[in-house]
């Protein structure tokens, strides 16, 4: 593996790391204001159970996040961009 390659995988997995753990920080601080505009409602409302949905789904997201990081960093480490990028 050429220097060039080495340089450019620790730039992408860096990158990946960078997307993974903003993205999360997004989906907490929405979850937090979600929760926020919910503290103000009556719990048997529907806003309030639509808040507590979306809450819900915002803090799901974040596994997902980073399983797909995990295999974006597989992906980083097999070198499969800088296979594809020699055609």
């Amino acid at each position: 593996m050429r220097p060039e390659n080495t340089e450019a995988q620790a730039l992408r997995r860096k990158n990946a790391l960078w997307g993974a753990v903003s993205s999360t920080a997004v989906r907490v601080v929405a979850a937090l204001v979600l929760l926020w505009l919910r503290a103000g409602l009556d719990p048997a409302g529907l806003t309030a159970k639509l808040l507590a949905l979306l809450i819900v789904f915002e803090v799901g997201t974040i596994l997902p996040i980073w399983i797909n990081l995990k295999t974006r960093l597989k992906e980083i480490k097999g070198g499969e961009e800088d296979a594809a990028a020699q055609y």
